[in-house]
């Protein structure tokens, strides 16, 4: 039974049921860390979930009779589950572990853990600091540090340096990309438009279009350079197996700075 002053609060993430102030807006749960938004009318500060609201087209189906779905997957086993597109959240029908759906938008200096089956979005005034961050897609305008694990795109418009590791299955660099990874890139394809520095490593293709410059090493099964293209460093094809220390070596020969980068320090949270 609750206490005087204070409520029943179940967690929507793990299910957890705790005490909170009657007067509380949000909170966090004991048990999970997760996020817990309790009451309206106040602006919260804290982690940025982009909640997913049904679009105009999504609208039309619905009156159409149409419903659109996408698998979840889950992190713990080999089991999914077909849910709408606009849901947030489901649970494993194998293992019953719950699966986040959520979309997270960073516009802050932000230091939890994320794993999701939804995108992330670190803005040019975002700084991610998390050891590990799994998505099913990504785009970093800001700053990132610690390990970024994604199962689909990530798309790099980032101008300055990148402390933090990113595997992908396809990593795009934008036009006006211009930026120093300090740890390689590991994905399936690289296309670069923009010009950075970095160790590759793919298992498919490197693609340097005619607006791309890299500086550094690649060590994949493919490697293109469009005429207007440059490539300035290591080239290694057929063989995508590397050493520690082959992974810690820093780029031979950096981009040119265009700018000086933002540690993230002054940037504070506000509401998605």
């Amino acid at each position: 039974m609750a206490a005087k002053g204070r409520i029943e609060v179940q967690c929507p993430h793990c299910g957890n049921i705790q005490l909170e102030p009657e007067l509380a807006k949000s909170t966090y749960c004991r048990k999970c860390s997760g996020y817990i938004q309790l009451g309206k009318g106040r602006k919260s500060s804290e982690p940025q979930e982009a909640k997913k609201h049904p679009g105009v087209f999504q609208k039309l189906e619905g009156l159409l009779g149409v419903q659109r779905t996408v698998i979840a997957r889950c992190f713990e086993c080999t089991g999914k589950r077909e849910v709408p597109r606009n849901a947030t959240s489901t649970i494993c029908p194998q293992c019953g572990a719950y699966i986040d759906l959520q979309d997270y938008r960073i516009i802050g200096n932000y230091s939890r853990s994320i794993r999701t089956r939804g995108s992330l979005i670190i803005t040019n005034k975002g700084d991610l600091n998390s050891n590990r961050v799994i998505c099913e897609s990504a785009e970093i305008q800001g700053f990132m540090r610690g390990s970024l694990i994604c199962s689909g795109d990530v798309h790099i418009k980032l101008k300055g340096k990148l402390s933090g590791s990113i595997e992908a299955k396809t990593v795009y660099i934008d036009k006006k990309c211009e930026a120093e990874f300090v740890r390689p890139i590991r994905a399936e394809l690289v296309n670069i438009e923009g010009i950075i520095s970095a160790r590759i490593i793919s298992t498919g293709k490197v693609v340097i279009q005619k607006t791309g410059r890299l500086t550094g090493a690649v060590f994949g099964r493919g490697f293109d350079v469009e005429k207007g293209g440059e490539f300035f460093g290591e080239l290694s094809i057929g063989n995508v197996e590397m050493t520690q220390g082959e992974l810690l070596e820093a780029p031979s020969r950096p981009p040119e700075s265009r700018g000086e980068s933002d540690s993230g320090a002054d940037f504070k949270l506000v509401s998605a």
